[in-house]
């Protein structure tokens, strides 16, 4: 996948910049190297590519690298090893792949037993599907029905694939604003409003610049390339990156349906009416989104709070859409949007509406931070935990926004240059990633060294070369062999029970389910596992021990089948008692693991000090001997 994105990246830019760089990784995540080594190597491909010792670099002090005499070098192979890197001789896909290109632009339809994949070509066609199902999924990236089908088990019997409907795809200009169609990319959104920021004044970009630092955040740049921002919108995620902004913003939506023709719709208040559910009506399509250009006197800020700064989810975000009077720090008008603060993007009203007509400063901070933690209190079971963190997030947040504009304010000359704290301002500042300067020497060896002898030698890793070119065999890489099944686990869902029933019968009525298999097909024998003791079980025998325990297992004819059949398989139980989850409750209960204290012990320690002829004691500052 590294590899993958990496070549992207060269198709797509020649000369990289480290930027480039850093964004086309946002979405690999490695745990084995801390992606050093992996930009170290990959940063020679960029504009800024230099030694990261700097002006510390043994080259520019006119040694050779790693100063010569110290027998260090920094490559681990010579460059005349390998082909060059010639941007004109880069692989096409290969055109007798594509045996005509017709089917592209055709509506098509295929079907399953179970779900019926639509590809509309024309906007009436889209319209007339969406009436005849309602309940339909529009697909554009799959990043998020994907997800709800593959993990959730979500069934869609109808899905609608609308990348080949013009009217979906749009982009245009007005004079006041920028109109997206609800299928067009997060990238391409972001390409064309970062083309349009270096173009058009900044007043009027306000929206345009924190859209884009928000994309930047938005998942990996593999989602962005085929996420679409209607898509976003119509999900309603309550922890969504882009809806706090959108919602701020109030922008405008253009909606269609076969019935009631088009129509325009705001978000803002009362957009959305609860999780995950908004006032377009089942039997509507969203078909794009209005970006409107900002005034002189109006600023949009954005922030989000995650658990890692790239490819995460928010625990809470925030956007700040405000308007002051004409040349003047004086509130006109306001919106702060949240996410993750309620089952859906929230506004906070009755905090807006105390800063209208008061002076941006210090102490509407302090009356807006007391009022927004009684508008949006958080219960303390609301999911995702985190209560008083999320609480304390929501000021913090606005802070942030009431410096960033705050600076935005001083620079104009509206508020004066010492309005905030010097020490404060920084508190509105992105998190940057700092240059990657970072150099790894190797020693170097005689060149008689024998090859046997590995000593002093770097060595690469015995799979690498394999697994950087892609012939490494994994075992989804493996042929299929001729009656081949594939098995699935029926796991517990109870953590302490006794099994009570267990019926497979649903499942082994599936076509290409060959069997079922669970303790009663082995012998208490067979059933016993263990890495010394045979102490534990294959298949749960009676009772179940802890979450995820197995119970039995499906014979399929295929992963997806074989799962589908495992999550039909009926289990009864019958919750056992005493339930015991600290160690109080065991001590009461006297449930102590069997055979302890235990005591490793050989020969007779007393004895073997008795008859020593030395002994020697020391006390030590521990206090002991």
């Amino acid at each position: 996948g590294i590899v993958m994105s990496m070549y992207a990246l060269l198709r797509n830019a020649a000369k990289p910049s480290m930027r480039d760089l850093e964004v086309a990784f946002q979405g690999n995540l490695c745990r084995c190297t801390g992606y050093r080594p992996i930009l170290e190597g990959y940063k020679t491909f960029t504009k800024e590519f230099a030694c990261g010792m700097g002006d510390k670099c043994c080259k520019v002090k006119g040694k050779e690298c790693g100063g010569g005499a110290n027998n260090t070098d920094d490559k681990l192979f010579k460059r005349s090893e390998f082909q060059p890197f010639d941007p004109s001789q880069e692989p096409i896909f290969p055109p007798e792949l594509q045996l005509t290109a017709a089917y592209d632009e055709e509506s098509l339809v295929f079907r399953s037993d179970r779900v019926t994949w639509y590809r509309p070509t024309r906007l009436e066609e889209l319209l007339q599907l969406k009436a005849d199902h309602p309940q339909a999924k529009l697909i554009v990236g799959n990043t998020e029905v994907g997800v709800e089908v593959k993990f959730k088990h979500f069934l869609y019997p109808v899905l609608i694939n609308p990348v080949k409907v013009p009217e979906l795809l749009e982009v245009c200009e007005t004079e006041d604003s920028i109109y997206f169609g609800a299928a067009v990319s997060l990238m391409d959104i972001d390409a064309y409003l970062r083309k349009r920021i270096e173009e058009m004044p900044e007043t009027q970009t306000r929206l345009f610049q924190c859209t884009v630092d928000m994309l930047h955040y938005f998942a990996g740049k593999q989602i962005r390339n085929v996420a679409c921002l209607g898509g976003n919108i119509m999900t309603g995620s309550p922890i969504s990156d882009m809806n706090p902004v959108l919602t701020a913003a109030g922008v405008r939506l253009e909606v269609a349906s076969r019935a009631g023709g088009r129509r325009s719709v705001h978000m803002g208040t009362g957009f959305f009416t609860g999780y995950r559910r908004n006032i377009i009506e089942a039997h509507e399509t969203l078909l794009g989104i209005h970006f409107q250009k900002t005034t002189p006197d109006q600023h949009v800020v954005a922030f989000k709070q995650a658990r890692r700064r790239d490819d995460d989810i928010a625990i809470v975000n925030s956007a700040v859409n405000v308007n002051f009077k004409p040349g003047t720090n004086v509130v006109k008008s306001i919106a702060i949007a949240f996410g993750g603060m309620a089952p859906t993007t929230v506004l906070a009203p009755n905090t807006s509406k105390l800063m209208v007509g008061q002076p941006w400063n210090h102490a509407l901070v302090e009356r807006v931070a007391e009022s927004l933690c009684q508008e949006l209190p958080l219960d303390a079971s609301a999911p995702g935990g985190m209560i008083a963190y999320r609480r304390a997030l929501v000021v913090s947040l606005f802070f942030k926004s009431y410096l960033a504009i705050s600076r935005k304010l001083c620079d104009a000359g509206i508020m004066p240059p010492d309005a905030v704290p010097q020490k404060d301002l920084s508190g509105a500042d992105k998190f940057h990633t700092p240059t990657l300067r970072s150099s790894q020497l190797f020693e170097r060896v005689a060149s008689n060294q024998p090859n046997h002898d590995p000593i002093g030698k770097p060595k690469v890793h015995a799979s690498a070369l394999k697994q950087a070119t892609g012939e490494a065999i994994y075992t989804d890489d493996i042929p299929r062999m001729d009656g081949e099944l594939y098995l699935a686990f029926v796991l517990s869902t109870k953590a302490h029970a006794k099994i009570t029933k267990l019926d497979a019968s649903e499942a082994l009525a599936l076509e290409g389910v060959e069997a079922f298999f669970s303790a009663q097909d082995l012998t208490e024998h067979q059933n016993e596992v263990g890495p010394v003791f045979h102490d534990e079980h294959v298949f749960a025998n009676g009772e179940v021990h802890c979450y995820g325990q197995i119970i039995g297992a499906i014979a399929a004819a295929n992963q997806t089948l074989a799962q589908r059949a495992a999550r039909l398989v009926r289990v009864e139980y019958s919750e056992l008692q005493p339930v015991i989850v600290t160690i109080e409750q065991a001590i009461e209960h006297k449930s102590y693991f069997p055979d302890y204290p235990r005591f490793l012990t050989k020969g007779d320690v007393e004895k073997a000090f008795a008859e020593a002829d030395h002994v020697y004691e020391s006390s030590c500052r521990m206090g002991g001997q």
